[in-house]
């Protein structure tokens, strides 16, 4: 599968780079595969700046919808996308239909993300 992720469970993070040709089926299996590793709420790193996919608003929708019957769902921790400019648009789609369940953002580097995921880590600390 083009899809790949790793949990860090000490620093509460997850890596998640997929690359090529992605199905709406592998991103669906890849969502699932996710939430059973119980690291929902951890902040989430998604490099898709190298992904080509058919995935449809119907098919965005399941997904969503999916996520939000989780249990787990009220405890999501921050997301940020790492996106080529010039495809995947889907993501703002998606980002935008879940902005008030978690803190999400797009960025088109991976350093930018990482500062952003560093600044929610301070938020979360506050609290």
């Amino acid at each position: 599968m083009p899809i790949h992720f790793d949990v860090f469970h000490p620093n509460r993070i997850v890596v998640i780079v997929a690359r090529g040709v992605i199905t709406s089926d592998e991103v669906a299996r890849a969502v699932r595969e996710f939430i059973e590793t119980g690291a929902v709420q951890y902040r989430k790193i998604v490099d898709i700046s190298g992904v080509t996919t058919d995935l449809t608003q119907e098919r965005l929708d399941a997904i969503v919808a999916f996520m939000r019957n989780d249990p787990r769902a009220a405890t999501r921790g921050p997301l940020v996308f790492v996106i080529d400019p010039a495809r995947n648009h889907w993501v703002h789609v998606f980002a935008e239909m879940t902005a008030d369940e978690r803190p999400v953002k797009v960025f088109h580097s991976i350093h930018q993300a990482r500062r952003w995921l560093d600044e929610m880590l301070k938020v979360e600390a506050k609290r």
